[in-house]
């Protein structure tokens, strides 16, 4: 586990490598380069370890993977951050060679013996990787030291047992771990020294599990895992059995030994098969007693696999149970948190109660990327700090902040129908707000509530105001918005993506009578209005009209902010089960909730807003990395040929970036930006 000190975060990966994932690993035609799965998988996995290394934020990670053939004397899953640390990470001691602390180490031990298989059958990346190990955390040392066996010891057992003893050891310590792979090494060649010297170099230098060895530490890497390291030795060992409720059990013990922790976070990658029992009781444990939130990701080769989306229920879906397992082991967050927004804009299909699991089901890297990258930003502590990075979530930022601050002012409306001006100027206003630097400036709530009050406009009437006509005009008034009627879905669909929906409706007199009492008692003003307590007053006339503005929704309400002032309701919103709480039967046109979603297009924008656009960008990202200059070390995608450079590397600005590799002016994207949050995983093509 890489550890740092003050720990306020804990992260852990658990990837299932076992025989029933073959298919989504590898599985595919070649052209279409489906082992990228694997190696993206993987890569993510050990970066993520590094990153955390490397960052030296409050944070605790472990990444593992299970699944491993059950073979006697192999373990079913393994701890990978011995071997990220040391594949990936920089010296630490450049004074001296790793050789030489593992050969002090053995001596201050009176383990002098084993000097000189440390020099002659470990190479110098081998030697760096038992180093590494040993080093995080150094409690490991007594088990190195005590798993070396005593020189008398090793001269009284015979060469063939302890040859054929240390070379399976050996293989299968380095799948569990550089410790065991160094154990086995050692031991295997002193058992050779008991036969010739030809014997002993031909039997440990040629033994499968010296190859392995060999084939671990392979090649030198810092950017990238090379074609003959982890990856490929990982899969001599890879798709055994599936221990899914071990992998979880190991999780929990690691969870409740970081104790002081204000998050935590498992994302597991699998197909949600469990050979050793249903894992549910163990993922409740970990989501209701130790508060871990658990992401899951279903990895499939099945290109028409429903990808990209994220879900509130998996009732009437086409899903194996693997998928249902799955879904059910994820925790629930509202749609309307980052950095759900994100992927919304990138795209993603986004449920419209409101809320959704962390799970997705994924059939290519690029949406393992991205859904990689959502998770990677919401486990830093400040995670709105990093989705500025990406553009527009500032400026929904911006709106919330705003939203928020106009929610608990609502205007008092008191005794004259005006519902109509004051719901129609808080929408126009913050539709608005969502443009930076808008030509003209942003006007204040009061000031288009007053405009729309003109005689020569929209005046107090009898009946109020027509919301509508209203909408209209406003579309002329104040480029470049637009409105469009929707249903309930597409209203929830519309403040999910931060956007509040101008509503209207109609109540009978007894109605209106309940409705007020409900959000006016202490007892109830702040609870859900139920369809069922509204029933008995749907069949009667209509008793009048009313404007508002909706502006959240979760699976069990839909949340309005009202105009009677900031006493009334649960400071001035108010929440109902669904819109039939707010219809009449029977009655045709006013009778019915009427919701509008105001908007506008990004090309209608001009080419100032465009800029000062790309400038608050710009800025916020520079402000983010004086405060975290660790942002600058983060990769994003060139738009022109589609290489990763460090954000640092490029020039121009954050919207008109020039390449430091093909050297090319591009226009970075959403899904260009997002790229940030997400490339120390290591996933940059498609599949």
């Amino acid at each position: 586990m890489a550890a740092q000190s003050s720990q306020a975060t804990v992260v852990g990966c658990l990837f299932d490598v076992s025989g029933s994932m073959y298919q989504a690993l590898e599985g595919g035609h070649a052209d279409d380069k489906a082992t990228e799965r694997l190696r993206a998988v993987l890569s993510a996995a050990l970066k993520l370890a590094r990153a955390e290394q490397q960052r030296g934020h409050n944070a605790l990670m472990f990444v593992g993977v299970f699944g491993l053939k059950d073979d006697p004397g192999r373990p079913p899953a393994a701890d990978l951050y011995g071997f990220a640390d040391a594949l990936l990470g920089d010296r630490e001691d450049h004074f001296r060679d790793d050789h030489e602390q593992l050969i002090a180490l053995a001596n201050r031990n009176n383990l002098s013996h084993i000097n000189k298989y440390i020099r002659t059958k470990l190479t110098p990346d081998q030697a760096r990787i038992v180093s590494a190990y040993l080093r995080r955390p150094p409690d490991r040392v007594p088990e190195f030291i005590n798993a070396i066996p005593s020189e008398g010891k090793m001269k009284t057992v015979r060469t063939g047992g302890v040859l054929a003893g240390g070379i399976g050891g050996m293989a299968a310590g380095a799948v569990a771990g550089p410790l065991g792979m160094l154990v086995g090494a050692i031991a295997g060649a002193y058992g050779g020294k008991m036969g010739t010297d030809h014997v002993e170099d031909s039997a440990v230098d040629n033994s499968k599990g010296m190859q392995l060895a060999r084939q671990i530490s392979g090649q030198r890497c810092h950017a990238q895992l090379g074609e003959r390291t982890l990856l490929d030795t990982l899969r001599e060992y890879m798709y055994g059995s599936t221990p899914m409720r071990a992998a979880l059990e190991s999780s929990v013990r690691a969870f409740r030994t970081c104790t002081g922790t204000q998050r935590r976070i498992l994302v597991l990658i699998s197909d949600g098969c469990s050979a050793d029992g249903d894992p549910s009781d163990l993922a409740r444990q970990l989501r209701n007693n130790l508060d871990v939130s658990i992401s899951t990701v279903y990895l499939t080769a099945d290109q028409q696999a429903s990808s990209r989306r994220l879900y509130d229920t998996a009732a009437g879906l086409s899903w194996d149970s693997g998928q249902r397992t799955l879904y059910s082991m994820a925790s629930r967050i509202a749609c309307a948190a980052h950095p759900v927004p994100v992927l919304a804009a990138m795209g993603w299909t986004v449920p419209s109660s409101g809320e959704c699991a962390l799970y997705a089901t994924v059939s290519s890297v690029t949406a393992l990327d991205e859904f990689c990258g959502m998770l990677l930003s919401a486990r830093f502590g400040s995670a709105d700090v990093l989705l500025d990075v990406v553009g527009r979530v500032r400026l929904d930022a911006i709106i919330n902040d705003r939203h928020v601050r106009t929610r608990t002012n609502p205007a008092d409306q008191k005794n004259f129908k005006t519902c109509y001006a004051h719901a129609a100027a808080a929408v126009i206003h913050m539709s608005l707000c969502r443009i930076e630097g808008r030509e003209g400036g942003c006007p204040t709530v009061e000031e288009i509530r007053n405009r729309i009050l003109r005689p020569q406009n929209f005046p107090p009437g009898p009946r109020g105001g027509s919301v509508e006509q209203v909408l209209k005009a406003a579309t002329t008034w104040y480029r470049p918005l637009r409105f469009r009627k929707v249903g309930e879905d597409g209203a929830r669909q519309a403040v999910l993506h931060r956007r509040p929906v101008l509503t209207t409706f109609h109540l009978s007199h007894s109605g209106w009578d309940t409705f007020s009492r409900h959000f006016q008692s202490q007892h109830t003003k702040t609870s859900v209005l139920t369809a069922a307590a509204m029933q008995y007053h749907r069949s009667s006339q209509s008793g009048g009209g009313h404007a508002v503005v909706m502006t959240g929704c979760d699976p069990s309400s839909l949340t309005f902010m009202n105009s009677w002032g900031y006493q009334w309701g649960n400071q001035g919103s108010f929440s109902v089960e669904s819109a039939s709480a707010l219809e009449l039967d029977h009655v045709p046109g006013p009778g019915s909730v009427c919701l509008y979603d105001v908007y506008w297009y990004e090309q209608d924008l001009t080419s100032r807003e465009k800029l000062a656009y790309q400038v608050k960008v710009g800025d916020a990202l520079r402000t983010s990395a004086n405060r975290h200059p660790s942002l600058l070390e983060l990769e994003a995608r060139c738009g022109r040929c589609y290489m990763n450079s460090s954000i640092a590397e490029f020039k121009g600005t954050i919207r008109q970036a020039v390449c430091p590799r093909c050297h090319q002016q591009f226009e970075p994207q959403p899904g260009h930006l997002v790229q940030a949050l997400y490339a120390r995983a290591g996933i940059s093509g498609a599949v």
